[in-house]
């Protein structure tokens, strides 16, 4: 603390003022006015290291405060007259553009403005995709097929990536909330099935504790992609400067259809997720019968007429198989046996048909 006082002094013939200051201890930080960290990979963390130290002539009590996307570290502690320290500051933008703020030492006297101006621009680097879709094979259900994608890493920095399910951040929190809240429905629903009353004080507590562990569990979930149908491997990991990292993707259908899926590459260098198409048809047992038509001709009114079909299997799965018979009048004038089994892949089998007409005339079933 500084202090000022004013002497009068009072003479025969004059008055006149000696003014007295003191100028009290008090520590300071010698920080540059300026610290620009020019351009830096977005979603990528750049450090600078600053040795301060004190010129005060008393111990600085520090505390560091600055706003993101800027860090420091230590932000606060105390440093003896004359000692000096690192500070490291950090630079993290999730954003590409220019950014500003200022470093604030708060152990200086009230009333002085001492700060630090921080900036820093954010640009996208070169990283990128292979390709920007896979499209598989036709692929037997219950079987797996499989292809490659690269990622290069054509920079200067040790790129970190995920695969995520969606395609901002925004809707990755959304997705937590969603899923918080959908926890905090099913507590709740639990409660009430075991009659417990929320109303207490207890309850209330046990309540408001279970559903703090839930949501911190929640908000440290990478939400990284997983899927049944296609598969990612690695799903996060590391990749140098000047280097590609390979991904193996899996196709694994479980119905014969077509299958469609989206999924993101979050990646240090790139402000916006890398997208990349999944498509893939799962194929279904390949069973045929050796003939499409079956002319019966002319067939005696009331009386047995037996035939054989045969069941081809030409794929390489073992193919179960059912018998529906139709529920036409004339319909139910047919048998067949076998009416359901499973018939192995390359083999076949016979369906042994019978028909005992019970109406005149002409049909086709």
């Amino acid at each position: 603390q500084d202090y000022f006082h004013q002497l009068l002094c009072i003479t025969k013939r004059e008055e006149f003022i000696v003014p007295i200051r003191t100028i009290g201890a008090r520590a300071i930080l010698d920080f540059p006015d300026q610290l620009n960290f020019s351009e830096c990979p977005v979603k990528y963390s750049t450090q600078k290291t600053l040795l301060v130290r004190n010129c005060g002539n008393r111990a600085a009590h520090y505390q560091l405060s600055t706003q993101s996307p800027f860090s420091v570290i230590p932000a606060m502690g105390t440093l003896g007259i004359g000692d000096s320290m690192q500070v490291t500051v950090g630079f993290l933008p999730l954003r590409t553009g220019d950014c500003s703020t200022s470093l604030t030492p708060l152990c200086f006297v009230p009333g002085e403005d001492t700060h630090t101006s921080l900036h820093g621009r954010a640009v996208d680097v070169h990283i990128g995709l292979d390709r920007n879709s896979v499209t598989f094979e036709k692929t037997y259900i219950t079987l797996s097929n499989h292809a490659t994608v690269l990622i290069h890493n054509l920079s200067n920095i040790t790129a970190h990536f995920q695969w995520k399910a969606v395609d901002t951040q925004g809707e990755e929190d959304q997705l937590k909330l969603r899923l918080c809240q959908q926890d905090k429905d099913k507590l709740s629903d639990f409660l009430k099935e075991r009659r417990v009353d929320t109303t207490c004080r207890e309850h209330s507590a046990l309540l408001t504790h279970t559903l703090q562990r839930v949501r911190a569990k929640v908000q440290e979930d990478p939400m990284l992609f997983y899927n049944d149908i296609f598969c990612l491997e690695p799903k996060e990991g590391e990749i140098w400067p000047k280097c590609s990292a390979e991904i193996s993707v899996f196709f694994k259908p479980q119905e014969a259809q077509v299958y469609n899926q989206a999924v993101y590459c979050d990646i240090s260098g790139r402000e916006t997720r890398l997208p990349l198409l999944l498509t893939g048809e799962g194929v279904g047992p390949r069973l045929c019968f050796d003939f499409e038509e079956l002319n019966i001709g002319e067939a005696f009114f009331r009386a047995t007429h037996r035939y054989e079909a045969i069941l081809l299997n030409n794929g390489p799965l073992e193919a179960p198989f059912s018998i529906l018979p139709p529920s036409t009048t004339m319909g139910s004038c047919f048998t067949f046996l076998p009416q359901e089994g499973i018939v192995a892949p390359d083999r076949l089998q016979a369906i042994q048909i019978s028909f005992c007409p019970t109406i005149l005339g002409e049909f086709e079933e």
